[in-house]
């Protein structure tokens, strides 16, 4: 079984491939091009130097977030095409839930990701990735209220540590490594977890919130 990872959530675009055994070829690149530039040259040079084709792809994986909102359109349409032409499963993983599974520490797991201004996307999970917080967006205060009132150890995971350390009790940093480039998390989690693809028409990106166009169509 051969798998092939995506991951635009954030400015970083992830492409990672694996069979049933190992990771066979990871790309990670944050760069001033946008997604739509470089993720499909990334597939293929990728896909070039295993000397393999997209044909040989028997299940894509996408992480559905949330994140980027163009981030996400980018990553998901290109995903969605790829496994509909090539008529291959294509399965949905959270970013955030992927972000959590880089860690193997016994604390508890606080994936974060930067929604602007105060505001941040953030889960909190458990040792078995089950979550103890919901997946939400917060404003960074609610959130550190709620985590703190849990009294657990957690584990800061994501590009947010150091900006707001200061606010939670009992926290540590993950390591540089655990903070992005999560597709071979993405790998991970669809071996193990059994998941079950949807129809095409079904998946679309996790935002979390609505767009500012459509916040700003509701204020008019």
């Amino acid at each position: 079984m051969i798998y092939l990872a995506i991951d635009t959530s954030t400015m970083i675009s992830t492409v990672t491939v694996a069979d049933d055994k190992e990771i066979i070829g990871d790309f990670n690149v944050n760069q001033s091009k946008t997604h739509s530039e470089s993720l499909v040259p990334m597939i293929e040079n990728l896909l070039d130097l295993l000397g393999m084709k997209v044909a040989d792809v028997d299940k894509f994986v996408i992480a559905d977030g949330p994140g980027s909102f163009t981030g996400l359109r980018i990553g998901m349409t290109i995903a969605k095409t790829l496994a509909q032409v090539e008529k291959k499963d294509l399965l949905t993983i959270s970013t955030l839930k992927a972000m959590a599974a880089g860690s193997i520490s016994q604390r508890a797991k606080l994936a974060l990701i930067d929604a602007r201004a105060t505001r941040v996307y953030a889960g909190l999970y458990d040792q078995n990735l089950e979550q103890i917080i919901p997946e939400n967006l917060y404003e960074i205060d609610d959130l550190a209220k709620i985590v703190n009132e849990k009294g657990l150890e957690i584990e800061m995971i994501g590009l947010l540590n150091d900006k707001y350390f200061d606010k939670f009790e009992r926290a540590f940093k993950a390591p540089i490594n655990l903070n992005n480039c999560i597709g071979k998390n993405l790998i991970r989690l669809a071996q193990e977890e059994g998941l079950e693809a949807r129809p095409l028409y079904e998946i679309s990106p996790n935002y979390l919130r609505k767009s500012q166009a459509e916040r700003e169509f509701k204020k008019k």
